[in-house]
């Protein structure tokens, strides 16, 4: 599960890495299933921009693959995203699967940048924040046992 403030934890990573110049940006994080958890639509922000960010973070929660990497695979498989028949999925760059424990918990999907990488660039930002909670929480864990067969 994605809580609220892990969704907005991971879209301000997104939007505090860009610059004064960029684009307006769409950021939508979702839950596992695909439901929307959090989005952010910044001034100006197109309205296929909205649109494409929360079909990117729909399907890398759906499909449990990044959208570049989808991509490639449905191209390598001889296939298109019309063969899943969901109009909901897209092949656009910019959409990373969130996980947790090996588990997918979610999605994020960044549009609106200069250009598809650049969305992609940007939604790893925002899922590197979430895999630092994992690993912040992890190494809690681990001095709370250190310490405690210290004390035993």
């Amino acid at each position: 599960m994605i809580s609220l403030s892990d969704a907005r934890l991971a879209v301000d990573a997104v939007l505090v890495s860009t610059g004064p110049d960029e684009a307006p940006l769409a950021v939508a994080v979702v839950d596992a299933d695909g439901n929307m958890v959090y989005l952010v639509r910044q001034d100006g922000t197109a309205s296929v921009d909205v649109r494409n960010a929360e079909r990117k973070a729909y399907t890398a929660a759906y499909i449990g693959r990044d959208t570049s990497v989808w991509r490639l695979q449905i191209r390598h498989d001889g296939r298109t995203v019309a063969d899943w028949s969901n109009a909901n999925l897209t092949t656009l760059h910019g959409g990373w699967t969130l996980r947790r424990d090996g588990q997918v918990i979610g999605g994020l999907g960044v549009s609106g940048a200069v250009d598809e990488d650049r969305d992609e660039q940007l939604a790893l930002k925002g899922a590197e924040a979430l895999a630092q909670l994992a690993v912040d929480a992890w190494r809690r864990t681990r001095d709370a046992l250190v310490e405690g067969a210290a004390l035993g």
